[in-house]
This record gives structure tokens, C-alpha cells and sequence, in this order.
């Protein structure tokens, strides 16, 4: 009987160890590697400056001043094209819609006529939205 009782302890022994093993927290160790390359979903367009323009300057008894944009390169990724003519000063004295007849052209009040300046720019308007991109200007210079 005594070596019954012996091997029941031990018994009693083996299971409690056993079920401390398994009931009590284990420490895990665990390795990951994985890399992934993702292609980008967008992309940017620039807007360049137009490569040319024809603008011709008319002065009338060097008070008066008309500019006309003959013609001008449109700008690849730009659906908006402007024109902005400066003063002497560096004043901005008329921005024009390329796309309309009327802001082709500027004539001036009367004023002091010398070096006048012009920029001619592509932009892209968002549609449906006020959000628009700037191109480069492409700029030049008039005299009278």
C-alpha cells in the first residue's frame, strides 16, 4: 500500500505540474519579416510657361497706351490661360481671360507711358471647385 500512496503522489505530483504548465501564461516569442511596395495611386503635373507670345504695345501721343496678346502658346496640362499687364510702377493694371476676345486687349486712361511689363501664365482650374493650379509666367517687356 505504501507503494501505492507513493505512486499516487507522484501522480498527484505530475498532474498539478502538468496543469500549471498549461493553465498558467506562457511567454511567446515571435518573428515577423514582410516587406511591401506600394505604386503610388497619383501623380503631379507641372505647368510650364508658355513658350511664346505675340504682344505688341500701340501709343498714342505718349499719354495713351493700348496692348493687344496676338497670339501665345497654350500650355500643356493648363485649361485656363491669363494675361496680366503691369505699369511702369509695377503696378497691376489688367488681367485678362485668354479664351475671351476682350481679355486680349487693355487700353489705358491717360497715363505717363515708358517700360511696361506683361506675364502670360497657364493654370489649371479645378472644375466644380475654386481650387486652381499656377504655371510659370512667361514675361516680357513693352516700351514706348
Amino acid at each position: 500500500m505504501k507503494l501505492q500512496k507513493g505512486f499516487l503522489r507522484a501522480l498527484v505530483i505530475v498532474a498539478v505540474v502538468v496543469l500549471g504548465l498549461v493553465a498558467g501564461p506562457t511567454a511567446a516569442v515571435a518573428t515577423f519579416t514582410d516587406s511591401e511596395r506600394a505604386t503610388p495611386q497619383f501623380s503631379a503635373a507641372t505647368i510650364l510657361a508658355p513658350a511664346s507670345a505675340s504682344v505688341t504695345m500701340r501709343c498714342t501721343l505718349g499719354l495713351h497706351t493700348a496692348v493687344t496678346v496676338n497670339s501665345y502658346g497654350t500650355v500643356a496640362n493648363a485649361n485656363y490661360h491669363e494675361v496680366r499687364v503691369y505699369d511702369r510702377s509695377g503696378n497691376l493694371e489688367f488681367t485678362g481671360d485668354l479664351s475671351q476676345a476682350a481679355g486680349r486687349s487693355y487700353s489705358s486712361g491717360i497715363e505717363i507711358i515708358g517700360t511696361w511689363s506683361y506675364e502670360i501664365r497657364g493654370y489649371y482650374k479645378v472644375p466644380g471647385s475654386n481650387n486652381f493650379w499656377t504655371g510659370k509666367p512667361l514675361k516680357g517687356t513693352m516700351t514706348c
